[in-house]
C-alpha cells in the first residue's frame, strides 16, 4: 500500500487503541474504590488487577493466530463491542468476586483489539516504513494510556462511577463502528498470514531473535508496571503531595509519547538494535536511580528521562518484531500476539515480584531497583541473543533498502 493510502487506516486504528487505552485509564483507578466497596481484601483487590492481564496473556497468540486465518476487522470490531458491554457488566457486579470475572471477560475482548489492530497496521506498512508506522501507532497507545485518569476522575468528580462505565461503552461502540465503516484490510492473498498454529507459534519463540525480542518486550513491560505502581510511594516518602506525584507520572508518559514519531523516523534510518536495546537500558537505569532521588526536581528529571528513553526504544522493537515475523514467514496476527502476550506477561509479574521485594525488605525503593534492574537485564539479553542476526537492517549495519530512497 502507497505511504499516502496507508496513513488513513493506520491514524484510524490508532484512535481504536486510543480508546481502548483510555478506558483502560477511565475504570482502573477507581476500581480500588469500587472493589472497597464490596468489601474487597488486599489479594481480592491483586485478583481484580492481575486479571485482566493475565486472560490477556492466555489467548492473545490464539485470537492473533485465528485473525491470520480469517481477517483482522471481525476481531477488533467485535473486541472493541464486547470491551463496552462489559464496562457496563462492572455496574452489575455485587461482589468482589464477580469484579474479577469481570476483568478476566475484559481481558479477552481487549486481546482481539491490540495485537490484532498491531497486525492490521503491519499488513498495510510498506517494506522500510514499520518504525514510523508503530511511532505513530504507540503514540496513541501511551497517550490514551495516560490521558484516561484525567478523564476517568473530571468524570467522577462531577458524575459518579458508574458515568465512567458509560462513558466507556459509549466511546467502545463509537470505535467499533468507525472500524467497521471506514477501514478495508488487504484481501486474504496479500494480508501477512504466513504460518499459523499452536506448533509455529512455538517454533516462533523458540527463535532466538524473536526470543530476545519477547524477553526485551517483558523487560520493559515489567519495569513500567513497576514505575507505575510503586512510584508514588517512593516519591511522597521524600515528602512530595499528590500533585507532585501527579506532576512525575504525567511527564514521564507524555514524553514518552512525544518520543514516538521521532524515535520511528530513527528506527527506519538507522540499526534498531542499539535504538532498542540502548534506550530500555539507560531507562531500566533512570528508574533504579529513582529511590535516591531527594526532592521534586531530581525526581522529576529522572522520571522525564525514564520517560525519553523508553520511548525512545518502543518504535525500533516493535518494528523489529514485526520484521522479524515477516523474515521467519509467520502470521502477523501470530506475532504480534505473541509480542503482546510478552506484555501481558511482563505487566502481570513485574508488580507481583516488586511487590514481594518491598514486603521482605520494607524498603519501597526496591520495587524500582527491580523494576529498573529487569529492563536492564532484558536490554542486555536482547543485544547478546539478537547481536549478528542481519534481520531487515535491524543488526549491525546501516539500513540501505530500495524501499527507504523514495521517502522524505
Amino acid at each position: 500500500m502507497s505511504q499516502p493510502a496507508y496513513r488513513g487506516p493506520l491514524y484510524i486504528l490508532g484512535v481504536t487503541t486510543f480508546v481502548a487505552m483510555t478506558g483502560v485509564g477511565i475504570i482502573v483507578p477507581f476500581l480500588p474504590l469500587y472493589a472497597r466497596d464490596l468489601g474487597a481484601s488486599g489479594i481480592m483487590l491483586g485478583l481484580i488487577f492481575s486479571s485482566f492481564s493475565l486472560s490477556r496473556a492466555l489467548v492473545v497468540p490464539w485470537l492473533g493466530g485465528f485473525s491470520d486465518r480469517w481477517g483482522r476487522k471481525p476481531f477488533i470490531i467485535t473486541g472493541m463491542a464486547g470491551y463496552g458491554v462489559t464496562s457496563l457488566l462492572f455496574m452489575l457486579a455485587d461482589s468482589a468476586e464477580a469484579l474479577v470475572l469481570t476483568r478476566l471477560l475484559q481481558g479477552v475482548f481487549a486481546a482481539m483489539v491490540l495485537p490484532v489492530a498491531m497486525a492490521l497496521v503491519a499488513d498495510i506498512t510498506p517494506p522500510g516504513m514499520e518504525g514510523r508506522s508503530f511511532g505513530a501507532f504507540n503514540m496513541f497507545f501511551l497517550l490514551g494510556f495516560g490521558i484516561g485518569p484525567v478523564i476517568g476522575g473530571s468524570v467522577y468528580e462531577y458524575f459518579g462511577l458508574n458515568a465512567n462505565f458509560v462513558l466507556m461503552f459509549v466511546l467502545s461502540v463509537a470505535a467499533a463502528i468507525t472500524v467497521a465503516l471506514t477501514v478495508s484490510e488487504p484481501g486474504a492473498e496479500l494480508r501477512t498470514g504466513g504460518k499459523r498454529g499452536f506448533r509455529e507459534m512455538v517454533l516462533l519463540c523458540r527463535d532466538r531473535g524473536f526470543m530476545a525480542i519477547m524477553l526485551a518486550r517483558m523487560g520493559a513491560a515489567a519495569g513500567m508496571s513497576c514505575f507505575i505502581s510503586f512510584m508514588p510511594l517512593v516519591a511522597t516518602g521524600h515528602n512530595l503531595n499528590t500533585m507532585g506525584v501527579g506532576l512525575c507520572l504525567t511527564a514521564n508518559v507524555l514524553l514518552s509519547t512525544a518520543m514516538q514519531r521521532p524515535a520511528g523516523w530513527l528506527a527506519d534510518r538507522m540499526p534498531r538494535l542499539p535504538l532498542a536495546a540502548g534506550g530500555l537500558a539507560l531507562s531500566g537505569i533512570m528508574k533504579m536511580l529513582i529511590p535516591w532521588g531527594s526532592d521534586l526536581t531530581s525526581l522529576m528529571l529522572l522520571s522525564m528521562g525514564d520517560g525519553v528513553f523508553s520511548g525512545l526504544s518502543l518504535p525500533a522493537l516493535t518494528a523489529m518484531a514485526v520484521s522479524r515475523g515477516k523474515d521467519l514467514g509467520s502470521g502477523m496476527g501470530l506475532t504480534t500476539g505473541a509480542f503482546t502476550m510478552a506484555l501481558s506477561v511482563g505487566v502481570f509479574v513485574g508488580p507481583i515480584c516488586a511487590g514481594w521485594s518491598v514486603d521482605v525488605s520494607g524498603v519501597s525503593g526496591t520495587a524500582l531497583w527491580l523494576g529498573g534492574g529487569a529492563a536492564v537485564v532484558s536490554a542486555l539479553a536482547l543485544w547478546l541473543l539478537y547481536a549478528g542476526i542481519q534481520n531487515r537492517g535491524d543488526g549491525a549495519g546501516p539500513r540501505q533498502t530500495a524501499a527507504l530512497d523514495h521517502l522524505p
